[in-house]
């Protein structure tokens, strides 16, 4: 168990957030029809955009991060341009190629510090702080969801040709979703690097986008609130493995890829998972005749009218 108010706990319970917002950066273009894997080199420009700004320029922290965000929005609109042009897995492997291509140019150039990083970045974002902001994206998600453009997005993710046949301009919001996973990923760093002191471009490896890509797809593309839960109960799991995480950590995960792929292959908040839980109530609280199939119910009532 932790206590929050400790400062370990705070710095763990921040790393678990910042991971939930990277993955709802996967989502937003997951749920599209779009696999990327370009989150981590987001990231990593969101991140040192915001320090450098800060460390050089002695910007206030707050405009720091919001450059970094929309920083790495514009840099993933432009590449949207060519990424997006590709389908299926070239999409996926052009989009993981910019994101290494933004790690490497970043580890490569003396002004950020090269391999070595920067250190000193001022620690002014707390865990409250990032409780707020998860908060507001996931509100701006769920009103995305429920309006005109999240039901475009869903129907660009089952069929993309029927989708553009009644009209939805399909390119265009490939690309706005594209650019809105840079913001997101692009501010889950900024506000990383404002929590620990020090960035490098070590921190956004290859392992790192591994366990994205995980929680992502066992979260699903139906809603983001599966992503939200895959990211925290997983982030969870790993830190009560304690020593044994680094040999467990695979094995979790391939095996929670597999029963979802399986069994749930919309991810853990899919239509029959949304199904199943609207019957719970009537599971907990069973009315006279809610066990019986609605024919039998119906039955019952008509026998009970004529007595």
């Amino acid at each position: 168990m932790f206590n929050w108010m400790d400062a370990y706990s705070q710095f763990v319970g921040g790393s678990l957030l910042i991971n939930v917002l990277l993955v709802l950066s996967m989502f937003v273009v997951f749920q599209c029809g779009v696999l990327s894997l370009a989150t981590v080199g987001f990231a990593a420009n969101g991140a040192y955009i915001a320090s450098l700004l800060n460390m050089k320029a002695g910007l206030p922290v707050v405009v720091c991060v919001l450059a970094g965000a929309l920083g790495a929005g514009a840099i993933a609109m432009i590449f949207s341009r060519l990424v997006l042009r590709l389908r299926g897995i070239y999409l996926a492997l052009g989009s993981f190629a910019v994101g290494q291509v933004c790690v490497l140019i970043i580890a490569n150039i003396d002004f950020t510090g090269g391999n070595q990083g920067i250190v000193g970045i001022p620690t002014e974002v707390d865990l409250t702080t990032i409780v707020v902001v998860l908060i507001v994206c996931c509100v701006i998600l769920q009103l995305l969801h429920q309006s005109r453009i999240g039901r475009a997005l869903r129907s660009m993710r089952l069929d993309d040709r029927v989708a553009a046949g009644v009209g939805v301009p399909t390119a265009a919001y490939r690309a706005w979703a594209f650019t809105a996973s840079g913001v997101i990923a692009g501010l889950a760093g900024a506000l990383d690097a404002f929590r620990t002191v020090t960035i490098s471009p070590t921190q956004f490896n290859f392992r790192l986008l591994v366990e994205l890509l995980a929680m992502a797809m066992i979260g699903g593309a139906f809603h983001w609130s599966g992503a939200v839960i895959a990211a925290v109960v997983m982030g969870l799991v790993r830190l009560n493995l304690g020593e044994t995480g680094p040999l467990v950590e695979g094995l979790l995960y391939g095996g929670l890829l597999i029963i979802v792929m399986l069994l749930l292959p919309e991810g853990i908040v899919d239509r029959r998972t949304i199904r199943w839980l609207r019957r719970v109530p009537d599971l907990i609280r069973p009315g006279p005749g809610s066990g019986q199939p609605p024919k039998a119910r119906e039955e019952e009532h008509v026998a009970v009218a004529k007595l």
